[in-house]
């Protein structure tokens, strides 16, 4: 459609519109910008003389403070009622230097003759001070005809070599004559103090006479001789206060503002550039020129937009149109059934695939037929035989459903699909009603279904079906008063089978022994499979009397053990597999049935560890030792949380009665039991892991020990023997632990010795040499403690960096009651002595065994004869009197 297609006079009104907007915009916009520059201007203007007043201010305060300084060198030196010759040079200087050190600008303070002889001084230089005054400054000090301070022209300082200014007032003495007083003023100084800190873009600062002879400037100028700014300040005075003025720096057009100060018509000058005062309004014109640009931009836009609008509003009409084309396209193309209804239920659309859905619906179908009349051809195929009363009330119960837009509800056709009818009301009171076929989604969820409650590998149901269905049959044992029980079965070395030959192997063994389970059970029984090689039968309803029914549970798990010991055939090979079986009732009683399916998982355990391949019933003692153990853990993870483990020492001794060492044996302070025996739960420690957060805390306080002993001469040669597990000595980071808290505590390693048990040390020897050769290199010390139960000791001793063999107590107390026994012991200490190394016998109990140990060579000794485990106070009381005695 071309552009004349909107009528020229609504376009000439839509263009006038736009043509005020814009111009309204530009006006709004200029304004702002000049406004803005006013506001930039006047607020540099306040800056400015804000700064000036705080800078006359602050520079009068200084140069108030310095001619009060000169003028009280009069009565510091008694120079009014002196001669001339009776200044002492020393003494002068002296107390000048005292005065002008209260004065932190003042670099030195000088009095000198008419000449300019320096008579005293306040620099270190004392009378012998060299200074320097600009040419004439002296005489036009001493030409004033009142004293008063005078200040010179910059100049640079010999002796600091930075410009400075020299402020002087004469003085009278008793003979008439003048002498000055000089001060010398860093520039830097005064240019500190007429800055004050003040940050003010572009700021100019000039202290000048008022001939225009400048002094100081802020930024610096370097000049050699000071130079004369034009034009002077009066004559900018005359032209007002102004924007156009010329910087007294750069001669940029600037505002200058300036105001005399106290001493010899001095001005302070403050130059503020009308560049650096508009760069912040610059950012804002820019700002509003580009906001004023966007909304001109807007407005063009929106009248282009609406011309638009109007030259594309006739097409509208035609893709109306089409987009209808395009919906009947659409609506052919679903793959749901589709009907419209209006308002008074009568049909206004529908697609080809509610007609392939209802196909003796198609001669019915015609725009504006009532949705009843459709309804009523329908309940004639639904109820092919039926009478028109029920056929009328299958119409009536269709008709209630879309009145309630319910969720979607489903309808099965005769022909055995199921279709899915959605209603949804229109907002102009009619209906949408789509009619989608689910009947693949119903099959699906009902395989779903199935594989949700059956093991796909074996068929068998799963834990969830067995759950279920353990929960029917204890409640209908309860009801019938009958037992029925539950055998659980594990394959014995079912994971060595998957490792070596393959997971493909090992289902097909599960299989199989599916398969055989199903044959030792009646039709009513049930086998499932949890997972992995653990498989549940539940037998039903077995007897009234409970020895009974365990004698028939009895029967049929023995069938199964021979059932399972027959050899498997697998892929060609030929492999034997055994069960271990745990058997419970369950009935009587409405127990939870994870409590009964607990009780033969348990039972089966119990066949695990007495040999496997047997069948076990579940004993409440069984339960009572799991739930004792498990109790047992959790104290033990309160207790190592809760520093509830203490360490006591059995002392060590030497032949000759000295205490050469003591071993750190745990104990647990238990907060209601009291002190327990680590034999009590050692062996739960092991099993679950603690045994290495435990033993590492047993290491670890053992060394904070050493580490407390190393400066008590007393204690300070005592070794502390430290048991390492079997689980700890096996982690990788081991010898990494011991060497950190070694070296955070600071315990001297040769101290520390770790005892390894024989078995330990047997188990992987070449990782145990490793390991003890690290440590070894540190100064760590190690024994091998119960030496003489393991089969190999001969074979890895010369192997092994040792420092000691421990000889186990059962060998200590058959000493003279079995020869065997003393030949052992004669033999361990015999070779010990050939490898060089040190024996220490444990368990010595009585004097006969420690003297025939000392026959035999043996000059280290361990047992309740010389000392009991205590509590380390009471070893330091024992170190203390302990005495080397002959035995």
């Amino acid at each position: 459609m071309s552009e004349h297609s909107t009528p020229l006079r609504i376009r000439a009104s839509v263009l006038a519109g736009v043509a005020v907007f814009v111009i309204a915009v530009v006006l709004v916009s200029a304004a702002l910008v000049w406004n803005a520059r006013k506001v930039a201007l006047a607020d540099s203007e306040a800056q400015g003389t804000r700064f000036v007043a705080g800078a006359e201010a602050a520079l009068n305060r200084s140069l108030l403070a310095v001619d009060v300084l000169l003028a009280s060198t009069d009565e510091l030196l008694g120079l009014a009622a002196a001669m001339p010759d009776w200044i002492d040079p020393e003494v002068a200087s002296q107390r000048l230097r005292s005065s002008a050190r209260q004065n932190l600008m003042v670099r030195f303070v000088a009095v000198l003759d008419s000449t300019g002889k320096v008579m005293a001084s306040s620099d270190a230089a004392g009378s012998a001070l060299q200074v320097q005054l600009p040419l004439g400054f002296l005489a036009s000090v001493m030409e004033a005809p009142v004293s008063t301070l005078m200040i010179s022209a910059p100049v640079v300082s010999f002796a600091s070599s930075e410009r400075v200014l020299y402020v002087a007032r004469y003085l009278r003495m008793a003979d008439s004559s003048f002498v000055v007083a000089v001060a010398e003023l860093p520039v830097a100084a005064l240019s500190s103090v007429l800055v004050q800190g003040v940050d003010i873009t572009g700021l100019q600062v000039t202290l000048e006479r008022a001939a225009g002879q400048l002094l100081l400037s802020v930024p610096n100028r370097e000049e050699a001789i000071a130079p004369m700014l034009t034009p002077p300040l009066a004559d900018l005075a005359e032209d007002g206060q102004n924007w156009d003025a010329p910087a007294r720096l750069n001669g940029e057009p600037a505002l200058v503002v300036y105001r005399p100060i106290l001493y010899q018509d001095l001005r302070i000058a403050a130059s503020i550039p009308r560049a650096a005062a508009l760069d912040n309004w610059s950012n804002q014109r820019n700002a509003i020129a580009l906001t004023g640009a966007l909304f001109v931009a807007m407005i063009l836009a929106a009248g282009w937009l609406a011309l638009r609008y109007l030259d594309r509003l006739s097409l509208a009409r035609m893709a109306i149109a089409q987009s209808k084309a395009t919906l009947d396209q659409a609506l052919e193309s679903m793959v749901s059934g589709f009907m419209l209804l209006d308002s008074e239920n009568r049909v206004v659309q529908w697609n080809s695939q509610f007609e392939r859905i209802y196909p003796w619906l198609k001669d019915a179908m015609a725009p504006g037929v009532p949705f009843q009349r459709v309804l009523e051809e329908s309940s004639r195929h639904h109820l092919a035989r039926g009478t028109h009363d029920e056929r009328m009330r299958w119409v009536e119960q269709r008709l209630l459903k879309q009145k309630q837009h319910e969720a979607p509800h489903e309808q099965v056709l005769p022909s055995g699909r199921t279709v899915q009818i959605t209603e949804r009301p229109t907002p102009d009171g009619g209906l949408v009603i789509t009619y989608h076929d689910v009947t693949a989604l119903r099959q699906a969820s009902a395989e779903i279904e199935s594989l949700a409650f059956y093991d796909p590998l074996t068929n068998l149901p799963n834990r969830r079906l067995l759950m279920d269905r353990m929960q029917q049959a204890v409640a209908a044992s309860v009801r019938s008063a009958q037992f029925g029980a539950l055998l659980f079965l594990d394959l014995d070395h079912f994971k060595t089978l998957n490792d070596t030959q393959g997971h493909e192997v090992g289902d097909m063994l599960l299989r199989q022994v599916a398969q055989r389970l199903k044959t030792c059970v009646r039709r009513e029984d049930t086998v499932a499979r949890l997972g992995g090689d653990e498989f549940v039968v539940m037998l039903h309803e077995l007897s009234a009397n409970s020895d009974e029914a365990a004698a028939f549970a009895r029967r049929v798990g023995e069938k199964i053990l021979r059932k399972l010991n027959v050899p498997y055939t697998l892929g060609g090979i030929s492999h034997h597999s055994t069960p271990s079986i745990g058997a419970t009732l369950m009935g009587g009683t409405l127990e939870p049935t994870a409590d009964v399916l607990k009780q033969a998982d348990i039972a089966m355990y119990q066949v695990k560890s007495q040999g496997r391949n047997a069948l076990c019933f579940f004993d409440p003692q069984m339960q009572i030792a799991i739930s004792a153990r498990a109790q047992l853990e959790s104290d033990l993870q309160i207790a190592l949380t809760g520093r509830q483990f203490v360490l006591h020492y059995q002392p060590q001794f030497h032949l000759d009665g000295r205490i050469v060492g003591a071993e750190a044996l745990i104990r647990w302070n238990h907060p209601e039991r009291g002190l327990i025996a680590p034999g009590a739960f050692i062996s739960v420690a092991e099993d679950s892991e603690l045994i290495v957060p435990i033993g590492h805390w047993v290491l670890r306080t053992a060394a904070e020990q050493l580490a407390a002993w190393q400066n008590d001469a007393r204690f300070n040669h005592v070794q502390l023997s430290v048991n390492v597990s079997a689980r700890q000595f096996r982690q990788r980071d081991f010898v990494a632990r011991v060497v950190e808290v070694l070296r955070e505590t600071g315990a001297r390693p040769h101290l520390l010795k770790l005892e390894l048990t024989e078995s330990l040390v047997l188990d992987n020897v070449d990782d145990t040499i490793a390991k003890m050769g690290m440590l070894k290199t540190k100064g760590v010390r190690f024994s091998v403690d119960d030496f003489g139960t393991g089969y190999s000791s001969l074979a890895y001793l010369t192997r092994l960096p040792l420092d000691q063999l421990k000889i186990d107590q059962s060998f200590v107390h058959n000493l003279g009651v079995r020869h065997t026994d003393d030949v052992i012991v004669q033999t361990i200490i015999g070779m010990a002595r050939n490898l060089e190394l040190d024996v220490i016998a444990e368990g010595v109990e009585t004097q006969a065994q420690k003297d025939f140990l000392a026959e035999y060579g043996c000059l280290l000794f361990q047992g309740y004869l010389m000392g009991r485990p205590t509590p380390v106070a009471a070893l330091e009381a024992l170190l203390d009197s302990s005495v080397p005695v002959q035995s």
